[in-house]
């Protein structure tokens, strides 16, 4: 590959932001401060740079030339740059703070404010190893987007894989954590976000809860035939309208536990071959069943639409205010109803999805439920 000190530099700087855990023994080494003078010399200024201070950072950042020009303040009393600190040794440590500034760092340098696409890639279920860039499609390598890639693990995919409890929370935190770091302002222009890659139903759920109507964002979904879904002609900031209030039908109620006086019911939104199981999981609680078969491009944002326009009257009319919503449909309609899901006349949702391997439904919450 050539001499070790010429591949290191070039890897230095064609990164778009460098960590530097800076400590005593960093400020030592002489490897460490000419990466640390090659990442200041590959680009203008020092905001690429994010500095994990262990110890003091004012006694640190004075201990260097290059760091005491650049990241004190003009009074010399203060650090002006950006970091995470922590003392050297210390067990308070907390490496998901590190990696979460150093997340935020990378999107503010790779994402620009005046960005029209974003890429998603829901790297969960299917074959082979999870590693490496994402194999993208050739129309959407061609946008020139940036991609997020988020993936539970580096562990083999599995088709029918299913996080829950605390791998699920910790999976829908760093999703959304990562969408609230996305920088522009999403109320000057619509912007457009692109979903790929296979993954649990309640993932696409959590991205169109973060991205519902009222950020101005139009979602784009694709099956695995490459047909898009996506709310495009819904409009800025638009309700969405139309639908059939009655097409969820009331098929089980217990008379003991009607919906007007403890305000709770369930609906299931799917085909015929999951209904047992909702059955089984729903208790004494009256259900409701929106019957789905196979979901074609066209047909996704009319089912929304009785999806929302059901969910309304149940709310309206039969006085829930508590749902639990069992999914058993396609992910990408998931998608594009928890993006309608915008007003406060709807009853509070809990999000239900099944796990094969068991049979079953499982509650996931959503960040925006806690």
């Amino acid at each position: 590959m050539g001499p070790l000190d010429t591949v290191l530099k070039q890897a230095v700087q064609q990164q778009a932001t460098l960590t530097i855990f800076l400590s005593e023994a960093y400020l030592k080494s002489e490897w460490c401060k000419d990466e640390l003078r090659w990442a200041i010399e590959a680009q203008e200024g020092t905001q690429h740079i994010l500095p994990v201070y262990l110890g003091n950072p004012l006694q640190l950042v004075k201990s260097h030339d290059l760091l005491q020009s650049r990241f004190l303040d003009a009074d010399a009393n203060r650090v002006n740059q950006l970091g995470y600190v922590c003392q050297q040794n210390s067990t308070g440590i907390d490496p998901d703070a590190i990696a979460e500034k150093i997340a935020v760092t990378a999107y503010r340098r790779s994402i620009p404010n005046s960005w029209s696409d974003v890429v998603i890639v829901l790297d969960q279920r299917g074959n082979g190893p999870r590693r490496g860039e994402p194999d993208l499609p050739d129309h959407i390598v061609r946008l020139n987007a940036p991609a997020l890639t988020f993936r539970p693990s580096l562990q083999p995919r599995q088709k029918a894989e299913l996080l829950t409890g605390e791998d699920w929370e910790d999976m829908a935190k760093t999703v959304s954590s990562a969408f609230y770091s996305i920088p522009g302002d999403l109320r000057n222009g619509t912007r457009r976000i692109r979903i790929l890659g296979g993954a649990q139903t309640g993932l696409f759920w959590a991205v169109g809860n973060h991205f519902d109507r009222t950020t101005r964002v139009e979602l784009y979904s694709y099956d695995w035939k490459g047909e898009v879904m996506t709310n495009k002609e819904q409009g800025d900031l638009t309700p969405l309208t139309g639908g059939d209030p009655n097409c969820a039908r009331l098929i089980t109620d217990d008379e003991n536990n009607s919906t007007n006086t403890q305000g709770e019911a369930a609906l299931y939104v799917g085909s015929d071959g999951y209904l047992q199981d909702v059955q089984e999981d729903i208790g004494h609680l009256p259900l409701y069943w929106i019957e789905t078969k196979t979901i074609l491009s066209e047909q996704a944002m009319p089912l929304v639409a009785d999806i929302i326009a059901s969910i309304k009257r149940l709310y309206q009319e039969e006085g829930v205010r508590r749902l639990a919503l069992y999914w058993g449909t396609a992910s990408s309609v998931a998608l594009l109803t928890a993006a309608n899901l915008t007003t406060h006349s709807l009853p509070k949702i809990k999000y239900m999805e099944r796990d094969r391997a068991q049979a079953k439904y499982i509650h996931l919450p959503m960040p925006e439920d806690s």
